[in-house]
């Protein structure tokens, strides 16, 4: 069984990868050119949950 340490570990890495997601579409919108597809299927699916990224809380150092 996993140790909280280890699931919050866990969870701060899927936080991190979100946001690096993030940077990268906004970086793409910023410049005028065209998202990376994949990056544009995971923010699809992001939002599809309902779910919002506590960007307070969120370390922003990837």
């Amino acid at each position: 069984m996993a140790t909280w340490d280890e699931i919050q570990e866990a969870r701060l890495s899927e936080v991190l990868e979100l946001q690096k997601v993030h940077h990268r579409l906004l970086a793409a919108k910023a410049q005028g050119v065209e998202p990376e597809p994949a990056d544009v299927e995971v923010a699809r699916s992001v939002a599809a949950t309902g779910l919002n990224v506590d960007r307070i809380n969120a370390r922003d150092d990837y």
